[in-house]
């Protein structure tokens, strides 16, 4: 699933390579996926954005915004899969669900992993939606301790469910999936299924410092491994916890890093270093 660093890197390479084209054709793929979900008929995307020009584009944590025009845009929701960039129709994978061309004779295409959302809409649209721009994004200047102590006691569920939960929900903490989530409770020496009030006010300052430093890390680098950017190039950072580590030693204490399964997904980690 693409997170905050690989939406930072794909929309800064969007920005860079895809303003001021002009798109001319907007088409579905042969590949169908009933979890890729559509703002309007594709035959409504393909009217709008014929002839409109891309003004650039952003992203808010896990969303990645592409400005159509000076008044539209598309947004990359909360996805996994691959957005790649093809100049001049070269390289175009044999199978994709979304395909945009563009009158210079370069194409972009989306090829869906899991589920995503690809919705065409006004700005003003945007403010209004109840899932846009919800939560904090990490390295914000939102993103302050203070603000973060008063997101960990204002989550609903901070008795029920564990740090991970919180973590990666988006109207908390925009921007933190399952990837990002290991290396950031492992750099904070804390198990996934803690619950908040258990927390000491060291170790919320050490989460906190964990998750700025493990996504400033990772889009510095472009992202991870194996996520891929505009260009299908595969991101620089490698996580510290993950499948590949199972089973081998902790860098730090040498216990045996173990998977568990928590909140309908695999958590990465030390049993002795978090507790």
């Amino acid at each position: 699933m693409i997170e905050m660093p690989e939406a930072w890197t794909i929309a800064s390479q969007m920005n860079e390579t895809l303003t001021a084209k002009t798109f001319q054709h907007f088409a579905l793929g042969v590949l169908k996926h009933k979890f890729l979900w559509l703002s309007k008929p594709a035959e409504e995307y393909d009217a709008f954005l014929a002839g409109k020009m891309v003004t650039g584009a952003s992203s808010y944590g896990r969303s990645i915004y592409l400005y159509v025009g000076g008044d539209h845009l598309l947004w990359f929701g909360e996805l996994g899969g691959r957005i790649l960039y093809h100049p001049q129709d070269l390289g175009l994978p044999a199978r994709y669900h979304l395909r945009w061309d563009f009158t210079d004779g370069s194409v972009m295409t989306f090829n869906l992993q899991m589920w995503g959302f690809v919705g065409l809409l006004e700005k003003a649209q945007l403010s209004r939606h109840p899932s846009a721009e919800v939560g904090v994004p990490p390295l914000s200047h939102r993103f302050a301790l203070e603000r973060f102590d008063q997101l960990l006691e204002e989550y609903p569920e901070k008795t029920q469910k564990g740090v991970k939960g919180f973590l990666v929900t988006s109207k908390h903490i925009n921007g933190i999936g399952n990837g990002y989530l290991q290396d950031i409770l492992y750099r904070a020496r804390i198990h996934p299924a803690r619950k908040i009030p258990t927390l000491s006010v060291a170790e919320r300052q050490r989460l906190y410092a964990a998750i700025q430093e493990t996504i400033s890390q990772a889009i510095d680098l472009g992202g991870r491994e194996d996520e891929r950017d505009l260009f299908n190039h595969p991101g620089g950072y490698v996580r510290l916890m993950s499948s590949q580590t199972v089973g081998k030693p902790c860098p730090n204490c040498g216990t045996t890093l173990e998977k568990i399964n928590y909140l309908g997904g695999a958590c990465y980690l030390c049993p002795a270093c978090q507790v």
